[in-house]
């Protein structure tokens, strides 16, 4: 009896091990490692849903896309350990200033795409602001936090349409939005009005 108990002890520790294996590498799969966001992988298996339920409930939703202002020119003046610490630190500034129902992803590089469940484009428009206000105006430390740098967003927002919408028409509207935001100069927040 005791060798059977044993035996169930160590087949209980293996499958408790296997099972925390299995769900680590499930996060892995989702996660930045850098900036511990969601990953664009997550992205799309996630916002087709979020737009699925927003046309059933007929409720607004908006994305927004920031891109960190001049990022190659941080990496190639401070280095890419600093341009690492700026991702970091814009990645807990966007979560600081977001609601915990809106979904926040590094899309790439110095990408990230917000998807805000509930919100009218007018409402997003002014949270975009926000985030490009909370960026601009607090310098980001580099340098093991000895110097700091200043670090600009553009960001592009779109409002899902009543009618006829789709996630990659969504997707491209808010795109066409930032890099209108990037051509009228950077360090502002673009929001077309349909």
């Amino acid at each position: 009896m005791i060798a059977r108990l044993r035996t169930q002890i160590r087949r209980k520790r293996y499958n408790d091990s296997l099972r925390t294996s299995v769900a680590t590498t499930v996060e892995m799969a989702v996660t930045d490692p850098l900036t511990g966001l969601h990953n664009r992988r997550y992205l799309d298996g996630h916002l087709q849903n979020l737009f699925d339920r927003a046309v059933t409930r007929r409720r607004p939703l908006s994305v927004m896309i920031a891109d960190i202002d001049r990022f190659k020119s941080i990496n190639d003046r401070w280095g890419h350990d600093a341009g690492d610490a700026v991702l970091r630190e814009f990645a807990a500034r966007l979560r600081r200033n977001l609601r915990g129902i809106d979904l926040v992803c590094r899309y790439g590089g110095e990408e990230f795409v917000i998807v805000m469940p509930e919100t009218e484009l007018t409402l997003a428009e002014r949270v975009a602001e926000r985030v490009r206000i909370q960026i601009a105006d607090v310098p980001f430390p580099v340098a093991d936090c000895r110097e700091t740098i200043s670090v600009t967003t553009s960001l592009g927002v779109a409002a899902m349409k009543a009618v006829g919408d789709s996630v990659e028409a969504l997707m491209k509207r808010a795109d066409i939005a930032l890099y209108e935001a990037k051509a009228r100069g950077r360090n502002r927040v673009v929001a077309p009005a349909a």
